[in-house]
This record gives C-alpha cells, structure tokens and sequence, in this order.
C-alpha cells in the first residue's frame, strides 16, 4: 500500500508557492513554527516581497500581537522591531510597502530603515505623516528608483517636492493614490512632473473643475482616474469626453459647490471637513 505523503513532505518550492498566498498574519505568526521544513521554506526572501503590515492589528489590544508574543516567548513588541524582522528575511527583495497609521507614533526612522533596506521597492503605501516625518521624507524618494506607485492616506505638506523627487529618480512610477486638497499648482506639478501617469485616484479630494482639466490635458497616458466624491468639482460634458477613452473613470458623488474651500486655509480644517463632515 502506497504511503501517503505528508505536508512537510511537500517539495520546497511548493511550499514557498503555497505560503507566499497565505494571509500575512498566519504566514508570520504560525507558519514557522509548525515544522522544520515549513520554518526553513517560511525563511526564503520570496515569501517576504510583499509586507502589508496594513493586514494587521497593531493597536494595544491586539490578539496578533498577544499571539506573537506567546508564541515566540517575546516580553515586548514593537512595530518598528516587527518590521526590521521581516524586512531582514526579505534579503533587499521587498517590492511592496504598505505602513500602517500608529497614532501619535513617529515612523521616520522606520521609513529610513526601509529606504536603505528595500532598495527593489516598487509600491509604497503610508498613512498620514507626523509634521517632522512628513517633511524629511522627499529626500528618501531617491533612494527607490525602482518605485511605481505610492499611496498616502492624506496629501502630504511635501507633496510637490515629493513629486520632484519622483520625476528625478523614479523614472517607471505610474500610478499615485491620495486623498487631498489640490490646487492650481499641484495640478501643474502633476502634468510636469508625472506626464506617463497611468493611474490617478483622488477620491473624496477637494478639486475643482479646472485644476482636474489641466490633469487631463496634461497627463495623456493616464487610463485610470477616480476623482469620485470630490469636493469643488462639477463634472460636465467637457469633462467627461475628454475622459471617455480612459479605462475607468470614477466621478460618483461629486459635490460642485462654490464656496467650499474659501474658508479654509490649513490642511487641518480641511481634513476634519472632508473626512468627517463630508
């Protein structure tokens, strides 16, 4: 009678195949401790390219991190420790980066650590940034040269040098994912600095009609744009047929009203009226 094969049996590079599908909170926590050969597989650098640490519970009540503790014997946890740890065993072959929000917490050195360690880094995902950390960071966009996309939960008050930073150094960059207040300026910078722009998702923004013409005029290849539940906008004939050979275009729940934005000259009225007056 044939033996039937157990699962640490199963070829190396199965394995790795398997785990690199697993949801990150098992594939961290529980995977290496099962046995030898799924803790030897769980250590190659390909089961660690893709870190969304966005897929788990960082908060002080967190059952991951009670669970991490407990079963590696752990006294204390840190995002910042967790992360160093996982990017370690990615070898430099992490390609996305998806930062969650600690409240209160600065994630400068966090962001340093990985604009030296992730050299291969193609997606960038940060939520809204500390003042000091949101003004250094320009200076570590050069260091992903690699980098194609980068989503951030609020524009930054970098935001132009950011995109400088990426013009210079950043030369397959294709897609940008924020949410903000977005003037003249910014719209010229956009076209300046992004011309091969593919993707574009802007939801629930303040941006108005003119500033969005001066994105679509400017940015030719752009085939996804998202300017759903923005503030500011009218979204007429013009518009729409200039839009109309795009892949996909979102404009649901637009609000053109006139006088938003006039009172508001700092990005913090700004942010509580659009996060949570909308």
């Amino acid at each position: 009678m044939e033996r039937r094969r157990k699962w640490e049996d199963l070829a190396f590079d199965c394995l790795i195949c398997v785990f690199c599908k697993l949801g990150f909170e098992d594939f961290a926590v529980s995977i290496p401790l099962v046995c030898k050969s799924w803790h030897a597989a769980s250590l190659d650098p390909q089961c660690w390219r893709d870190l969304d640490f966005l897929e788990l519970d960082f908060s002080k009540k967190s059952n991951f991190i009670a669970r991490f503790k407990r079963l590696y014997r752990v006294q204390h946890f840190s995002f910042s420790s967790f992360m160093k740890l996982c990017v370690a065993r990615s070898h430099g072959s992490v390609s996305k980066l998806r930062i969650p929000s600690l409240l209160g917490v600065s994630l400068h050195r966090d962001l340093v650590f990985a604009s030296i360690e992730c050299p291969k880094l193609k997606v960038l995902a940060l939520p809204t940034l500390l003042w000091n950390d949101d003004k250094q960071l320009p200076e570590l966009i050069s260091r992903w040269r690699e980098m194609e996309t980068l989503e951030m939960t609020w524009k930054p008050i970098s935001f132009l040098q950011i995109l400088e930073q990426i013009r210079l150094f950043c030369p397959n960059f294709c897609e940008l994912n924020l949410c903000g207040f977005f003037n003249g300026r910014d719209a010229e910078a956009v076209i300046r600095c992004l011309p091969r722009l593919k993707t574009l998702l802007m939801s629930a923004s303040f941006l108005r009609r003119d500033e969005l013409l001066v994105i679509l005029e400017g940015c030719k290849e752009l085939a996804e744009l998202d300017v759903s539940r923005c503030r500011g906008l009218d979204v007429d004939d013009g518009i729409l047929k200039r839009a109309a050979k795009m892949i996909r275009f979102s404009c649901e729940g637009c609000k053109p009203d006139d006088n938003y934005g006039v009172n508001y000259y700092n990005y913090d009225d700004l942010f509580m009226e659009l996060i949570f007056g909308y």
